[in-house]
């Protein structure tokens, strides 16, 4: 199976088999694939336009700027601007990596948790940014509904108890990031060292992506492993939406996670043969879906049996988060002085 593209409006105002077609459709296309596109999300293009905007506003300030607002690397839920190298997506991924590996990523990021969460707060520079953290708080909210609607959409297709999922996100703990990938040579990512993003997966339940349209995301052809196919956005209004590693568990692996990586963009003969050729800034906006913190992230009920036991321990959705945010940081925790 392809990946598809579902029409999202006909689960919110469709008759009740248009909406029932477009959860299967969406649900088979994650299971497939990893992956799915959405249309129609009832997010408005204005506000998917003006994210971008604000992004750019954002990564184009001074260094200084930028530095009022840092996330110091831990464990602990990021909150604020994250500079060039602080993650790499590498460790989250199946390279076989030794300790004194240091594949880093050529990005830099902006993290907004939930506005109640006063455990991990956010940080706002509205003295530098009048109107970040206004809109900020919106988008999240529009997202955070999105993700809810797609748990419902899963519940529909999966005939689930109604609810049975969305109330395992609630309250949230999801995480609104805007990403900043700066102009860096192909032969520099060629190399080996550093990407924008290295084959990974995320390890919330679903990840929203909103990309510019400069290219370079790629998902892993379940057909072909180590293969990965180019996931271009076509339409401004839409919205990929990928499965994650929470969802695996809690699926008891009937959903497993899709493996991405942020590679070279689709380039022309004339531009592989130029050695100095440089890619261009690249921004785009994740929202990392969440399960509540004090909700387990061990396999469900629905989706273990006998013949398929639980391959999952119980934990929490804090504690996982914290177990994983502290492997994408290792190389800042450990770099060497």
């Amino acid at each position: 199976m392809s990946l598809a593209t579902v029409n999202f409006g006909l689960f919110h105002n469709g008759t009740h088999e248009q909406k029932k077609v477009a959860a299967d459709q969406l649900v088979n296309s994650l299971r497939a694939t990893g992956f799915a596109k959405m249309t129609n999300t009832e997010i408005p293009l204005d506000v998917i336009r003006e994210s971008e905007v604000w992004s750019s506003k954002f990564f184009h300030q001074d260094l200084q700027k930028k530095a009022k607002v840092l996330n110091v690397p831990s464990p602990n839920p990021q909150r604020g601007w994250s500079f060039k190298g602080a993650e790499s997506t590498s460790r989250l991924g199946k390279l076989d990596l030794d300790d004194g590996a240091f594949l880093t990523d050529e990005k830099e990021h902006y993290d907004v948790g939930p506005l109640h969460d006063k455990a991990y707060p956010n940080k706002w520079n509205e003295d530098d940014l009048p109107g970040l953290q206004e809109f900020s708080t919106n988008f999240y909210d529009h997202c955070q509904t999105l993700c809810l609607q797609i748990m419902a959409a899963f519940e529909v297709s999966l005939g689930l108890a109604s609810g049975s999922l969305q109330e395992r996100c609630k309250p949230a703990a999801s995480e609104l990031r805007y990403n900043y990938y700066p102009s860096v040579s192909s032969e520099k990512i060629v190399k080996g060292q550093t990407r924008r993003g290295w084959p990974h997966t995320d390890f919330g339940l679903i990840t929203l992506l909103f990309q510019d349209t400069q290219g370079g995301l790629q998902y892993e052809d379940r057909g072909k492993e180590g293969t990965f196919l180019n996931l271009m956005r076509e339409t401004e209004d839409e919205v990929a939406v990928n499965i994650s590693n929470t969802f695996q568990r809690w699926s008891n692996d009937f959903f497993p996670a899709g493996v991405h990586q942020v590679w070279l963009p689709p380039l022309t003969e004339k531009q592989q043969a130029q050695k100095d050729y440089v890619l261009a800034e690249r921004q785009s906006t994740v929202f990392f879906f969440k399960a509540s913190w004090e909700t387990s992230v061990g396999a469900l009920p629905d989706f273990v049996t006998a013949d398929r036991p639980s391959r999952y321990e119980d934990i929490t959705a804090l504690d996982y988060h914290k177990q994983m945010t502290g492997v994408l940081v290792k190389n800042a925790l450990e770099a060497p002085a």
